[in-house]
């Protein structure tokens, strides 16, 4: 009935350490430059995820080009420079890694299972991770669909932030100029930033609302927030003064940002770094912290390089001279020539003094038996890797179907809910055949959409189908399709209806259905969330008191008459005598 789209391999077939060079030009520079675009940048293997066409893999430890990093997010510095922190939330699993030179190991969590458990980091259970950052010895963990910021300390895990919250994404520590000791939350389903102390008995404070943030960086030296908003801009927030900010502005000119993912303030506190596509072309950006409020909203960014191994899902700062590269499953190192990664140096083995031994006459050797040899052992079957399916459908009556050009970019929105909803980019819309009419029109959406739909019979529903994120059941991803709000999705078509040509859409509605959706004729009672209206409306009520206020009155004028002084006196003459 459905043509279903099956998932690309995750992995890019690379073993061997490679060294890229990237020549912008041949300017020598001072020492102690940073990241001008003049340099020459290296961009050199840091881990390469196994590779293995055909495998069922998920999260494995081991050295680069035997472990797997299957769906990476929120990276950030370790103890040291040569330590990466990251959390995996693909192939099922949930958890928490260390990456160096050594390759990459589970610190927290399961590899295979998801869920919300306490205690011993190698039995406790996270729910799609999405940042990790390492401060005053313990890990602080955003556990987006368990809705905590856990905490990870002595091998345990506990749960730090434990009520508020709804999908948090990012987290960053801030020591503010006072002394006090804060952990700043993307509270992304609740569209604001809050704060909470590090300290044991903990409480939440709401820092900034109105926006969807997601990755957060601080500059000390400005007491500048740099946030990214509602995924395609980045806002300076005014940290000095009440512990609520006193202004925000853009950075960046929208129309020629490009923005994609990621966030990186560089060591000196003047650029922002980002991951961009202009023009087609996938690039590391880099835009300046130090211009005023009125000029931020109009610059373009710089390109630093040329982007060619995948996108970016988090990019973390090394030193003036180096930061690392994140993709969804390997890492990288961006340098110029004055860096040199430091390899600390094994110390050499005194060897132990052999003593002498005096030699033992020789044996005669017992013969060997014939030992049979032992069956191989058939090896324990690999991760399985599987998407759920999900389906979303709309009443067709509120969608401006008849126009391709705005199903376009209704659909692009739809996307963006989509992906709100699953916490994640890693999902697949899946086609409809090509032979299909998707609007009406000779126009097929597919042509230039990463979404088409499908109609129920009649034409009243509107159908959308989906792949989950690996490790994402059926159950789950429909849950949280009818859950979600579809902010962007329900502005879109808010705004249609006010111009005079879509004034008549009807009101947003989501249908509650999953495999009847084709069968089925659409009426409002099928929408989410939807209420029956009372037995008696108002219309009702009203007509019931006008009712009982002209029966009482009708009471009260026969009444009159009947005890009116004539009528009585007519009653006893019509009285016959007895």
């Amino acid at each position: 009935m459905f043509s279903k789209r099956t998932s690309p391999a995750p992995f890019r077939a690379l073993l061997l350490p490679v060294v890229v060079v990237v020549v912008v030009a041949s300017v020598a520079l001072p020492a102690g430059a940073q990241f001008d675009l003049r340099q020459q940048l290296v961009i050199q293997d840091f881990f390469i995820s196994r590779s293995c066409a055909g495998c069922s893999q998920g999260q494995t430890d081991g050295p680069s080009g035997l472990g797997t990093l299957f769906t990476a997010a929120g990276g950030s510095l370790g103890k040291d420079a040569s330590t990466l922190l990251l959390c995996d939330y693909g192939g099922g699993g949930s958890s928490v890694r260390l990456v160096n030179k050594s390759g990459i190991f589970t610190v927290a969590g399961s590899q295979t299972t998801r869920g919300n458990q306490n205690g011993p980091a190698a039995t406790a259970l996270f729910n799609i991770p999405r940042a990790v950052v390492l401060e005053d010895g313990a890990l602080y963990v955003a556990d987006s669909a368990n809705n905590l910021v856990r905490e990870i300390s002595n091998g345990i895990v506990t749960s730090f932030i434990t009520e508020g919250l709804l999908g948090p994404s990012y987290i960053k520590p801030y020591n503010r100029p006072n002394g006090a000791h804060d952990l700043f939350v993307s509270d992304t389903g609740k569209s604001r930033i809050i704060f909470a102390p590090i300290q044991k008995q903990t409480f939440i404070t709401v820092f900034i609302t109105g926006f969807q943030p997601d990755v957060l960086q601080i500059s000390e030296k400005s007491r500048l927030m740099f946030a990214i908003c509602n995924s395609t801009k980045i806002l300076a927030i005014n940290m000095q003064g009440a512990t609520t900010p006193r202004d925000y502005w853009q950075v960046g000119n929208a129309d020629c940002m490009g923005y994609q993912s990621s966030l990186m303030l560089t060591t000196d506190e003047d650029k922002l770094l980002y991951y961009g596509v202009l023009k087609g072309i996938p690039s590391i950006m880099s835009l300046p912290t130090t211009k005023t409020k009125k000029e931020a909203t109009k610059i373009c960014p710089d390109v630093l390089l040329q982007w060619p191994h995948g996108p970016i899902v988090s990019l973390v700062n090394i030193n003036k001279h180096a930061f690392y590269v994140v993709t969804s499953s390997n890492v990288y190192i961006v340098h110029d020539g004055s860096y040199h990664p430091t390899v600390t140096p094994t110390p050499p083995v005194t060897p132990t003094p052999t003593p002498e031994v005096t030699p033992t006459p020789p044996v005669t050797p017992t013969p060997t038996p014939e030992v049979t040899p032992t069956p191989p052992v058939t090896p324990s079957p690999t991760i399985t890797i599987h998407r759920g399916f999900a389906v979303a459908a709309f009443s067709a009556r509120s969608l401006p179907i008849e126009d391709p050009r705005l199903m376009h970019e209704l659909l692009s929105w739809v996307m963006k809910d989509v992906g709100i909803a699953f916490e994640s980019t890693d999902f697949f819309a899946v086609f409809p055949p090509d032979r299909e009419v998707l609007v009406p029109g000779d126009v097929n959406v597919s042509t230039w959409n990463n979404l088409t739909v499908l109609f129920n019979f009649d034409h009243t529903i509107v159908i959308t189908e989906y792949y989950t994120p690996e490790g994402m059941s059926s159950e789950e991803g429909q849950a949280r399709l009818f859950a979600s709000p579809w902010y962007w999705t329900r502005k879109f078509l808010d705004s249609l209806r006010e111009t005079v040509t879509w004034k008549d859409l009807e009101a947003f509605c989501m249908v509650k259905c999953v495999e009847h959706c084709e069968t089925m004729t659409f009426h409002k009672s099928e929408c989410v969330g939807y209420v029956r209206p009372p037995v008696c409306n108002d219309v009702c009520v009203g007509a019931v008191v006008s009712s009982v206020v002209l029966g009482a009155t009708g009471i009260a004028l026969v009444a009159l008459m009947v005890g009116s002084s004539a009528n009585l006196r007519s009653a006893v003459i019509l009285v016959p005598p007895m």
